[in-house]
């Protein structure tokens, strides 16, 4: 059984490692979108040749679990014109700090290493696509 203090520590990051390596990570999710740690977001979104969209989130996070597979499925429809990606707040509290990220989900629409953006809650195919049109100038098709 787990203790309210493991418990606490648990929900305030303080339980496990925050990240289990010291490594940049980039993990494919699926066509056009992929997984990053703190350490990788850099060189994937701030640094990126193309747009980026992230959605950040956490995984005890319903509304984000909710959100996932229309934002697999825009990242698919926009392949070759804008990177999706994906970060853990709870493995990248730096990235949340660094960018104001107090609810999830959250999405930031990146384009030349800036925020041009910020999408905050449950967030719908519709918006997300004319987010994408009227911020970064971009159709989907």
């Amino acid at each position: 059984m787990m203790g309210l203090g493991n418990f606490i520590k648990g929900l305030f990051g303080k339980g496990e490692p925050a990240m289990s390596t010291s490594e940049p990570v980039t993990e494919t999710i699926s066509t056009n979108l992929y997984k990053v740690n703190s350490l990788a977001f850099e060189q994937e979104v701030v640094k990126a040749e193309t747009p980026v969209i992230v959605d950040c989130f956490a995984k005890w996070c319903a509304p984000c679990k909710k959100m996932a597979p229309m934002f697999e499925e825009v990242a698919a429809e926009y392949e070759g014109k804008v990177k999706f990606v994906i970060i853990d707040l709870d493995k990248s509290k730096d990235i949340a700090k660094q960018y104001n990220v107090v609810g999830i989900p959250t999405l930031l629409l990146f384009e030349k290493g800036e925020v041009k953006e910020k999408l905050v809650g449950n967030t719908t195919k519709d918006k997300l696509k004319a987010s994408i049109e009227e911020v970064l100038g971009i159709k989907s098709e």
